[in-house]
């Protein structure tokens, strides 16, 4: 077992009140297949050695005194709200929201895309995980909806942060699931089809009146970059997973 420190990757450093950041798979607790920081619960590994991974991430960055919210995904478009109390397993779940300064929001992730939103003039933050069916869905354009239209938060002043993720040369897709998105983020090379998942949900949030401006894009693959990235579709089944993790500080 190694005792090296996790290797994240901050985000919106700059705006105060925030940490923010997105996790690599560096940083040893797990074994064998799991050799790594893998800090998904359900992904086949221990689940002693994937908590021990998640205490090392949460007190490498201050936060060990939160309470940590990890909704368990569904690859859909629900929205929950996080309240004192609230589960820290939220079932079917693809989206949370908070004001409490008492939570970390974390999505897991093998490949898909992960956003990071905050708005230091109302306190409000949100993780939302979208692969190609939350985009399909619309996931992040209806939780920025929600946000926007509650008061929770305001385009003027909301910051973004897209995550690493497949590029569209990797997320390849059957020609039935390519016309069901949005056909400006599809690319078609031969008979093969292909998914901008940075670019649709990119353009998702700014039909919702976010500020390109305040949209910070890591363009980072996570297929291509093996010694930084678990990749569900580079490993299979096994692969472990990220995370990308916001709080009010």
């Amino acid at each position: 077992m190694s005792s090296k420190s996790p290797v994240i990757l901050p985000v919106l450093e700059n705006v105060p009140g925030i940490r923010a950041f997105f996790t690599t798979r560096s940083g040893v607790v797990s074994e064998s297949t799991f050799s790594e920081l893998n800090l998904g619960y359900f992904s086949g590994d221990d689940p002693n050695k994937v908590k021990q991974n998640w205490d090392r991430v949460l007190e490498s960055t201050n936060l060990q005194d939160k309470t940590l919210t990890l909704p368990r995904l569904c690859h859909g478009n629900r929205i929950e709200e996080v309240f004192a109390g609230t589960s820290s397993s939220l079932e079917n779940t693809d989206a949370v929201f908070t004001r409490l300064k008492s939570q970390v929001l974390a999505v897991t992730l093998g490949d898909c895309l992960a956003a990071l939103i905050a708005d230091p003039e109302t306190r409000c933050i949100a993780a939302v995980h979208a692969g190609w069916r939350g985009s399909r869905d619309n996931i992040l354009g209806k939780t920025l909806k929600h946000l926007y239209a509650a008061g929770r938060c305001h385009p003027e002043s909301t910051w973004i942060a897209l995550g690493p993720c497949l590029s569209i040369e990797r997320l390849e897709i059957p020609e039935e699931i390519a016309d069901t998105l949005p056909a400006l983020h599809v690319k078609r090379r031969e008979n093969r089809f292909y998914f901008d998942l940075r670019g649709c949900n990119r353009a998702q949030a700014e039909a919702e009146g976010s500020l390109p401006e305040r949209i910070t894009v890591m363009e980072a693959c996570t297929f291509n970059n093996p010694d930084l990235f678990f990749s569900y579709r580079r490993d299979g089944a096994a692969s472990g997973r990220m995370a990308a993790c916001i709080s009010l500080v």
